[in-house]
């Protein structure tokens, strides 16, 4: 390779770590940025980041306010609303979740591996049994601290998880929050001999949560399925509940072997 084409290389690569980096600092600021801002938060020239606005700017992934703050544009939407539409369940899984929703009185949740990241696929919810407001069909946060997120955690082998707590580490939500990974660890190898998961007020207070592996054809998990309810009335039905997760982990598998 010569060394004109290596240096296009590197300046290519460059340019495209500093956008990314221009729509993650834009994602994370409600009101948006000026680009003075974020010259200033990513250490870039005012010509560099003009440069790289007005690319983002005519592609729609940002838009400039009246008060020249830039905020995320049209193509992000649309982005979000192909993840979504990627991260489907079948018809059967739904129905599935649907009767564990009228089983449990609660709303159910399918997650499913989304490369190496985790992902909430559908979500059975009613006016009777709304879902937790965080929840929503997408990328979950925070699963080191979910029934489903330990379920799915629990099939990492060691230096798979050790990538995925170095991504997204594992920060307190409540008091009850296991964040010592050595702990973690230690919670994950009883999640894998019992095959079952739960959590009480570790992700919201007086919230609880139960869920079950969902397996492929080859015995791995592939998913999981769970309810969430109160913390208080997790203590007085757990064990219906365990029934309800553990059969819909079946039902779900053998619906949607594929998913």
């Amino acid at each position: 390779m010569s060394t004109t084409k290596s240096s296009r290389d590197s300046a290519g690569i460059r340019s495209a770590d500093r956008t990314l980096a221009i729509l993650d600092a834009v994602g994370s600021a409600p009101d948006g940025l000026t680009a003075a801002e974020l010259a200033h938060a990513l250490a870039l020239s005012p010509a560099t980041t003009y440069r790289l606005l007005a690319t983002l700017q005519e592609h729609d992934y940002l838009v400039r306010s009246r008060e020249s703050r830039y905020i995320l544009g049209r193509a992000v939407d649309e982005l979000g609303r192909a993840v979504r539409a990627q991260i489907i369940a079948t018809p059967d899984a739904r129905r599935v979740l649907s009767g564990m929703r009228d089983a449990a009185r609660a709303p159910a949740y399918l997650t499913v591996f989304r490369g190496d990241d985790i992902a909430v696929a559908h979500v059975a919810d009613s006016a009777q049994h709304p879902r937790i407001g965080q929840l929503h069909v997408g990328f979950a946060e925070s699963a080191h601290i979910t029934a489903f997120g330990k379920i799915m955690l629990a099939e990492k082998d060691a230096a798979s998880l050790s990538r995925y707590l170095d991504r997204h580490g594992a920060r307190a939500l409540t008091a009850h929050t296991i964040t010592n990974e050595a702990a973690l660890r230690e919670q994950l190898d009883e999640v894998r001999a019992l095959q079952i998961a739960t959590e009480v007020e570790e992700y919201m207070p007086k919230l609880a949560c139960i869920a079950a592996p969902v397996r492929g054809r080859s015995g791995r998990t592939i998913g999981a399925v769970s309810v969430s309810t109160t913390a208080e009335d997790f203590a007085s039905r757990a064990h219906d509940l365990e029934r309800i997760v553990r059969r819909g982990a079946w039902h779900v598998a053998s619906a949607s072997p594929g998913i």
